[in-house]
């Protein structure tokens, strides 16, 4: 039987790159909300954007499980082109540990999301680093710092870290962040 957990989302907010399909191919770091690991059933919260009006066409809704940090940074400020890609059918994203389709059926501004089927590609152990945790939390900033200019501030915090944490990939998706938002 298929649980989230097998493929390594579990109770809580996980980010991951979601891939849709409009004219293009859509990527995009999404949280997949898992309230119980052991089924198949999950929510994402999904503002107006490309991968909401592909899901309100018909897309398929996949989610790569990823511990790249610059893929993470280039996903929330680009779609990325198939030289990012191992598979195209499915989709997968060069590097991904392991995929995720879900049906999606949209309620609002929540996708309620369901399992069909998914692949761990790798089987990589690592531990926590903080530097990848403050490139995910200053990307959350930087898609709402229109909406709140004051998140500026949160960004330069997560930058400090990233440089006493992260490791060259978390400093290259750092300068990316620093490129796209003005923030330095």
């Amino acid at each position: 039987m298929l649980r989230l957990r097998d493929f390594g989302l579990r109770n809580g907010i996980n980010e991951v790159i979601v891939i849709t399909k409009g004219e293009k191919l859509n990527t995009a770091p999404i949280g997949i909300i898992v309230e119980d690991e052991e089924s198949v059933f999950a929510k994402a919260k999904l503002f107006p954007s490309h991968t909401r009006e592909n899901l309100e066409k018909g897309s398929f809704f996949i989610a790569n499980i990823s511990n790249d940090a610059v893929l993470f940074a280039l996903a929330t400020f680009y779609d990325l082109g198939e030289e990012y890609f191992e598979s195209l059918d499915p989709p997968i994203l060069r590097n991904s540990l392991a995929f995720c389709e879900f049906e999606a059926k949209l309620e609002g501004s929540i996708a309620n999301l369901r399992l069909l089927r998914g692949k761990v590609l790798r089987n990589e152990i690592r531990a926590v680093n903080r530097g990848f945790n403050a490139v995910i939390e200053a990307l959350i900033f930087a898609t709402r710092l229109k909406l709140n200019p004051k998140l500026a501030e949160r960004i330069r915090e997560c930058y400090g870290i990233i440089e006493k944490c992260g490791g060259e990939k978390e400093k290259l998706a750092m300068e990316i962040i620093k490129k796209e938002t003005g923030i330095r």
